[in-house]
């Protein structure tokens, strides 16, 4: 039997739940991202004050989020995937991070936690996180639920997405100017077919869908210029990046990173 017929398509209500879980628990997330982006980490920390209230919004194992553990006074993680909420939550506790809330999949819980912690100072929504929520009406409603449960006058959102300018070329030509950057991508993992979908962006694009759920854009900038996989693994491409990405304009990056405030 070929080795392209032994590939099995996962089998899950919620694709991207579905390939995730098996992205998580094979292992080869933590491989393919041992860290944070450097220049999204930096950030990070230029917008939680010490003690602050963050919030990551589709936190998986915890890349980010688990490194704030001596700068923030309050934190949760909120993800629809069980298999990325279990690893943290170990995670945590191998840390001695007692009070680190891992909340999901049903997204009430983020509802309950800013009624019972108060609003966030930052919420992150990292690496794609909305990109894979398909209807653009919905990917309003969780942008319009995230600005709710910020802090008014100082809180921030802190959000990436993927660059329709520099990924994906052949499955937007798949997909065709109908599709306005919706594309379907799929990798295999231990022999399973992982199927996602994403949504592209351009400046132009998440400029709009910030400002129609309310929010007030501060700036959009290139997150990378190379690709997020070779910096977590590489110091030397992490530093040329590092510096290439001060000079790159936002349409030209690999991802977009915008910070906005409700």
């Amino acid at each position: 039997m070929g080795h392209h017929q032994d590939i099995r398509p996962v089998q899950r209500d919620n694709p991207t739940e579905g390939s995730y879980r098996l992205y998580f628990r094979s292992g080869h997330y933590d491989k393919r991202y041992p860290g944070p982006n450097v220049t999204t980490w930096d950030k990070v920390l230029d917008l939680l004050p010490q003690g602050g209230h963050v919030i990551d919004y589709g936190c998986g194992n915890g890349r980010y989020l688990l490194r704030l553990q001596e700068r923030a006074g309050r934190a949760a993680g909120y993800d629809i995937n069980p298999a990325a909420l279990e690893i943290l939550a170990q995670r945590a506790v191998e840390m001695g991070w007692k009070d680190l809330k891992v909340l999901g999949p049903n997204p009430e819980a983020l509802t309950a936690h800013v009624r019972a912690c108060g609003q966030a100072d930052l919420i992150l929504c990292l690496f794609g996180v909305l990109a894979h929520i398909e209807a653009r009406e919905e990917r309003l409603t969780v942008l319009r639920q995230m600005r709710r449960m910020l802090r008014r006058g100082t809180g921030h959102l802190l959000i990436s997405v993927p660059n329709r300018r520099r990924r994906f070329w052949h499955e937007q030509r798949k997909a065709g100017p109908k599709a306005k950057g919706l594309i379907r991508y799929t990798r295999v993992i231990d022999g399973t077919e992982v199927g996602l979908p994403y949504q592209l962006y351009d400046p132009a694009t998440l400029q709009a869908e910030l400002a129609e759920a309310g929010f007030w854009i501060k700036s959009i900038e290139a997150e990378s210029v190379l690709p997020e996989s070779w910096l977590t693994s590489h110091n030397a491409l992490r530093r040329i990046d590092t510096v290439l990405t001060r000079i790159c304009p936002a349409a030209l990056g690999y991802g977009l990173i915008a910070v906005a405030t409700p």
